[in-house]
């Protein structure tokens, strides 16, 4: 069957809410990931769902992700795993309702009620008809702040407040909608055959098809956009030029070694000078002993007699673009396994599809808990790996990406990060 939903964000002064068609037969992890597009949400945060109960006043039965279950269990509470679930068990009769709770803390309460039942399924599995109203700014913590930002939003005098500055939102415009958009963003929610054929192709023990498998696009819907972004099975050759500029960095001190060496105190306050100049790369930048160490552990420099000189390897790659370029493709870290590989990897795709700092930052922390929930990750050996760098690491000391997993920094990637991420994908 073919179910008609009305889908309305509660507690704000504004109306946003929109109207879907969806199959009946879908799971809860599944709708989430509709709700999510259909409202514009970017799945962030945790969420959870509640159907009202018949038992007492104020009893409700609540379905929350896999991963969630046994921390509900332990705290004494009745939940069960929403990929359990479908629709057509808890919406039955039209007028029949459930609350999805999303944010922190749940601070966004949206209503779900069952319009009308269709005879037959639809082709393209769900389709948005109408809609009113922006979604809230994901940086919104909840209803409160969100009519604090409205209030902002109608006054010049506010506005013109240095303040507000702060207030990335401030070109928000809360009455935006745009039935294109919402059903474009379905589509690719739904339409995840390509990528996961694509997916199937990768054939090593832990890579790109694990993670795949590791955070379903319930957990993690944006995953399937991303990857499609990054065209990792895109085999054209990359330009000379982006090859020199990703090997800019390290060139530049392969230079200021020289042949004839050049002694520690002297190569570490050059090139902290030359870094602090901000034309040449992100503001956090790296200090020269973390690069030393790097150029060290990749075989193109040395300690000799207190001075640093070059290896054969790295007179090579100070003089050829090429052999630079296969130098960083082929040493950019990436962990053997176990969680800090499945970051890692996330990390380069994400990379690889050009998303902005921030946006990398979200997409890996809000995909944390999956992974170090997963049986798959948990079987690994417990053994740690000892490395010099992370990807991480790396990308930052090259110049190659602004900003770090803890937020520190502001400054976008530099272009050839795309390039890059996806050399070392291929790999």
């Amino acid at each position: 069957m073919s179910y008609r939903i009305s889908l309305q964000l509660d507690g704000i002064s504004t109306q946003v809410s929109r109207r879907i068609i969806v199959n009946s037969d879908v799971t809860l992890d599944h709708l989430h990931s509709l709700v999510q597009r259909a409202m514009g949400w970017r799945d962030m945060h945790g969420h959870t769902w509640r159907k009202a109960g018949t038992r007492f006043p104020g009893d409700f039965e609540e379905y929350v992700p896999l991963h969630r279950v046994s921390d509900r269990r332990g705290a004494g509470q009745i939940a069960v795993a929403e990929n359990e679930i479908r629709l057509d068990e808890i919406l039955v009769l039209p007028g029949d309702k459930i609350q999805y709770r999303y944010g922190r803390m749940g601070s966004w309460r949206h209503t779900l009620i069952l319009d009308a039942v269709d005879d037959g399924d639809i082709d393209i599995s769900v389709i948005c008809v109408e809609g009113v109203g922006a979604c809230p700014p994901e940086a919104c913590v909840g209803p409160e702040e969100y009519e604090q930002l409205l209030g902002v939003l109608v006054s010049e005098e506010l506005r013109s407040r240095e303040w507000t500055l702060e207030w990335a939102q401030t070109d928000f415009d809360p009455e935006h909608f745009d039935l294109d958009e919402v059903n474009d963003r379905l589509s690719r929610c739904v339409g995840i055959a390509k990528s996961e054929s694509v997916v199937a192709s990768f054939p090593r023990d832990f890579d790109i098809r694990d993670l795949f498998e590791l955070l379903a696009p319930a957990s993690v819907p944006e995953l399937h956009d991303v990857f499609e972004i990054a065209c990792i099975d895109d085999s054209s050759e990359i330009s000379n030029e982006v090859r020199a500029q990703a090997g800019a960095r390290l060139q530049m001190l392969l230079t200021l070694i020289d042949a004839e060496g050049i002694d520690v105190a002297t190569f570490d306050s050059t090139v902290d000078v030359v870094l602090d100049q901000p034309a040449l790369g992100p503001v956090n930048l790296p200090k020269a002993t973390r690069l030393f160490v790097l150029l060290r552990s990749w075989g193109l420099a040395r300690k000799l007699k207190g001075q640093i000189v070059l290896t054969r390897r790295g007179r090579l790659a100070s003089e050829d673009v090429d052999v630079m370029w296969d130098c960083i493709v082929a040493q950019v870290p990436v962990a053997p396994h176990g969680s800090a590989r499945a970051v890692e990897l996330l990390i380069l795709l994400s990379v690889a599809a050009g998303l902005d700092p921030s946006d990398r930052h979200h997409l890996v922390a809000g995909s944390l808990s999956q992974i170090r929930s997963s049986v798959v990750l948990t079987s690994e050996s417990a053994v740690p790996v000892k490395r010099a760098h992370t990807t991480v690491e790396v990308l930052d000391l090259i110049g190659a990406i602004g900003q770090d997993l803890l937020g520190i920094g502001s400054t976008r990637d530099m272009p050839w990060a795309v390039d890059l991420a996806r050399a070392v994908l291929q790999r």
